[in-house]
């Protein structure tokens, strides 16, 4: 109900809004859980208001803005932008109005196994279509960021300085990232990536097909399997198998690293990702994602490596000790 935003920031802006829209005043609600962000309204049934509650989450706006139709236009399932007033002609803060989507996320509904594979190879299929969205098709500026560069040897040093790792934890990391990838995750011909697929931001209906993708405020340039790390790792598999079927073999490669490439990116970002997370402030709060507490993900990693048999997915991407692999080369 609008009373509950009485007292609140922007309550005449939302109010505002409604009105042009000409939604009653008894159909306007904020969501139950809210971002940090963005302020979410429900307007009536079929539109959503997000309204920044900051400067630079208006800058985050102004690129959803610049990013929704080019997914759409990609085939990438997202709620249609219905308005955007950067010049405050409607409210006196920038607003967006979304159509609304219906139904829950992977994070809110509960699926048997088949039923999340189903979702994953969905949503796989997704990605790979938002990632035929290429830097270089598109052109320089614009409200996108370019690819960021990810430092394991600072990183690294870091996690030291903090206290976090020691030395000899320092040195066997620097070989796990080694053994991945030993130049890093390609940037080479960067695509557009989501960068928060998270369960909270993935719709899906009771069959478990990925109806839309939502929140483009992290949307930037980079490497595609950046986009493969906001879900739990043991979904990393199936998610693989729904973007790998849907390229129909496109995904090829030559030499020694043939057919895994794109697994030792994501399990590199996954190790990057989770060891950076533990310089961030203590959390606990998984209200709206499953990997806030900053141990979350690297303990994530740990069970799913550690429950591998010799047989398991991860087991085939392993390379040789470094110090073996120059023995040979000798």
């Amino acid at each position: 109900m609008m009373s509950m935003l009485e007292d609140a920031p922007f309550a005449d802006d939302v109010q505002a809004v409604a009105t042009h829209f000409s939604v009653a005043e008894a159909d306007v609600a904020p969501v139950p859980i809210q971002g940090t962000v963005n302020l979410t309204v429900l307007l009536g049934g079929e539109l959503v208001l997000r309204i920044p509650r900051t400067p630079r989450a208006a800058e985050l706006l102004a690129k959803e803005a610049q990013v929704i139709p080019m997914v759409q236009a990609a085939g990438v399932p997202t709620p249609e932008l219905v308005s955007y007033d950067p010049a405050r002609r409607i409210a006196s803060v920038p607003t967006m109005v979304l159509q609304r989507v219906h139904g829950a996320t992977l994070a809110e509904q509960t699926l048997d196994p088949m039923g999340r594979r189903r979702a994953l190879g969905s949503l796989g299929e997704i990605l790979l279509a938002l990632h035929r969205i290429r830097r270089s098709d598109i052109g320089p500026g614009g409200a996108i960021p370019e690819p960021y560069t990810f430092s394991p040897a600072e990183l690294l040093g870091r996690l030291v300085e903090a206290g976090e790792i020691g030395g000899a934890q320092h040195d066997w990391l620097r070989e796990q990232f080694a053994l991945l990838q030993p130049e890093g995750p390609t940037q080479a011909d960067p695509v557009l990536l989501h960068r928060d697929v998270s369960p909270s931001n993935v719709m899906i209906d009771h069959g478990g097909q990925v109806t839309a993708l939502l929140d483009w405020g992290c949307a930037e340039w980079g490497s595609p399997a950046r986009d493969l790390v906001g879900l739990p790792i043991r979904d990393l598999p199936d998610l693989l198998a729904g973007y790998r079927s849907a390229s129909g073999g496109a995904l090829s490669a030559d030499g020694p690293d043939a057919g895994t490439a794109l697994e030792r990116d994501a399990l590199w970002y996954h190790l990057y990702l989770a060891l950076a997370r533990l310089l961030k402030e203590p959390s606990t709060s998984e209200d709206r994602n499953w990997a806030a507490p900053r141990s979350a993900t690297l303990i994530d990693l740990l069970a799913f490596t550690a429950g591998m048999s010799s047989e398991s997915w991860p087991a085939h991407l392993r390379r040789a000790p470094l110090k073996e692999s120059a023995d040979r080369a000798r």
